[in-house]
């Protein structure tokens, strides 16, 4: 019985993060019906994992249930809460930036270089057409991976368990704005700027450069989603 419950547990989160992959990648536009027996059928599961899957996917705010209607992939962020996400972020990550202890401190800028580089060669293969969509998601993979570096030389599972779900947020944002491509450039050039501040020792210079980089991604954002709903 117990081998039962946990085989259970294991598919419902494959199927979780299955189709949390396939929204954050905006495989469905805002408001798309998300059918139970459609998904079970993709997927090649019973409809009862992926039902409990889409009851966990609720609380994440990225599907709607309504009544006799089911789900429905929620509809993008608003301005108001894009500046809610933005705060969110704010705080979380200069606090990460206070917390990584000297001995991590230390040994972070080698890391973040190594996603920068990342990032800008992912930045370069990013052309419209054929595989675009491939080529943006590992482009964000790797912006991502820059701000988890920081999250997990903190050392704390709880900042870093914060960050996944504000994540989850902002990539999903991104997939219905028109930044992508312009966005790259200057993205690279404010995390090299929070690299060097760290790769100089100086803390306040960091935390200075990561504000700026935040407020800069912020206003590109609400601008775009302006642009959007014009």
């Amino acid at each position: 019985m117990a081998d039962q419950r946990a085989a259970r547990r294991a598919l419902r989160d494959e199927v979780y993060d299955a189709l949390l992959e396939l929204l954050v990648a905006g495989e469905w536009a805002p408001g798309t019906q998300l059918g139970i027996d459609a998904l079970a059928s993709r997927l090649d599961v019973s409809p009862t994992p992926v039902r409990e899957a889409l009851v966990q996917l609720e609380s994440t705010g990225l599907v709607m249930r309504s009544a006799l209607r089911g789900y429905k992939v929620a509809p993008p962020l608003d301005a108001g809460a894009i500046d809610e996400l933005f705060d969110a972020r704010l705080l979380l990550e200069l606090g990460a930036l206070r917390a990584v202890p000297d001995e991590a401190w230390r040994d972070l800028p080698e890391a973040l270089a190594v996603h920068v580089g990342e990032q800008r060669r992912q930045a370069d293969e990013l052309t419209e057409g054929a595989g675009e969509v491939t080529r943006l998601r590992a482009y964000l993979a790797a912006d991502r991976a820059f701000h988890d570096a920081i999250l997990t030389a903190t050392g704390n599972r709880y900042l870093q368990q914060m960050a996944g779900h504000i994540g989850i947020h902002g990539e999903r944002l991104r997939q219905f704005v028109e930044q992508r491509h312009s966005d790259a450039d200057l993205a690279i050039a404010e995390h090299e700027a929070v690299l060097h501040a760290i790769e100089s020792g100086d803390r306040e210079a960091a935390l200075a450069a990561m504000t700026e980089h935040l407020a800069g991604v912020r206003e590109r954002t609400l601008r775009d989603a302006r642009t959007r709903g014009d």
